[in-house]
């Protein structure tokens, strides 16, 4: 039998994407999958989308008692999965239809615990910007120049990520990747478009700045790197990160 994927997406005020997102998982070649759609206080009519799908016993709706932010709603998903393997699914990015099963049939095939795609960058009106091509190996040291990984198109056996959960810092996804990878695990890419990632416009202008603080903040901070590696690692980032958004 299939094993049992967990697929976790917070949800905050989605409403305008949310059900295409919700589609790309039912449309899924993989079948064993649970969806947990955490809920963080929308004010919004992002209930009345997922309602419509709670039918199908796969698709479980919680909800926050008050709004807490990504990274505890998507500790809450951790705590309530009951797959063999986690993936993480943005309310706004749209999954390829043979995703979970190419990632999955890739993981047990040759028996590793993380594994990541690559994907499209898409604007809010849905059309592609810019195909993202990821290394094909991601240890921690490479992970610390650029954060390669999005959220949306990795997969990890549960066994790896045991008690870690998402810190309550910004960027907090980066950090819980590379406490993943801190004990000599590598992320290896099955070579495929796992998906859409979905750039909304404070993303890519007024927030590259704050990007930038707090990406120094983790090596500083939460990595605890000295300041001649930060500098290394940082200078890395930027240079990076200006290729990618070119």
């Amino acid at each position: 039998m299939e094993p049992l994927v967990s697929i976790i997406t917070p949800v905050y005020n989605s409403e305008e994407y949310l059900e295409e997102t919700i589609l790309s998982v039912i449309n899924q070649t993989y079948k064993n999958w649970e969806l947990l759609l955490i809920d963080d206080c929308s004010t919004d009519n992002s209930y009345q989308i997922i309602e419509k799908y709670l039918a199908d016993e796969r698709i479980k709706y919680l909800r926050n008692e008050r709004n807490s932010g990504p990274a505890i709603t998507r500790n809450v998903g951790l705590e309530k999965s009951k797959g063999e393997y986690i993936a993480f699914l943005d309310s706004d990015d749209i999954w390829a239809k043979n995703k979970l099963e190419l990632q999955i049939d890739y993981m047990k095939k040759n028996s590793i615990r993380i594994c990541h795609g690559d994907y499209i960058f898409i604007d809010k009106n849905s059309k592609e910007i810019k195909k993202i091509i990821t290394d094909d190996i991601l240890s921690y040291k490479i992970l610390l120049k650029e954060n390669q990984i999005k959220t949306s198109f990795l997969i990890v056996n549960k066994n790896l990520i045991g008690e870690i959960r998402f810190p309550l810092i910004k960027h907090e996804d980066f950090a819980f990747f590379l406490e993943l990878l801190k004990k000599g695990e590598s992320s290896k890419k099955i070579d495929f478009m796992a998906g859409k990632y979905r750039i909304q416009e404070s993303s890519v202008s007024s927030n590259k700045l704050k990007s930038a603080i707090w990406t120094w903040n983790i090596y500083r901070k939460y990595e605890k790197l000295n300041l001649i590696k930060s500098i290394y690692y940082f200078s890395n980032y930027i240079y990076r990160g200006l290729r990618k958004y070119k």
